[in-house]
């Protein structure tokens, strides 16, 4: 009764079922295998960034006007951050201080 438990790389039990992630050849491949294997990783890299439109530049974002309710939310959210952040500082160092 031969009972192979081993998974390759990215495969969990869950997955191993239907429904699972269909894996390229080399994630079963050993590091050896890989090692001799000699490919241009630019030239992969390139193609992904093109198919996947990674080239095309981001369309502009414009600044957007607060309110005052949430200007003032923002600016009492970092007055609360910096008080921690003192807090935080006097307690370390009171502390490690002895």
């Amino acid at each position: 009764m031969n009972q192979d438990h081993r998974f390759t790389a990215g495969e969990t039990r869950r997955l191993k079922g239907s429904g699972r992630i269909p894996l390229p050849r080399a994630v079963g491949a050993s590091q050896r295998d890989l090692d001799l294997t000699t490919h241009d990783g630019s030239v992969d890299i390139a193609a992904i960034a093109h198919t996947e439109g990674w080239l095309v530049p981001l369309m502009p974002i414009e600044r957007v006007r607060l309110r005052p309710w949430q200007q003032t939310v923002f600016w009492g959210l970092r007055l609360y951050i910096g008080v921690m952040l003192i807090i935080m500082g006097w307690g370390f160092f009171h502390v490690a201080g002895g």
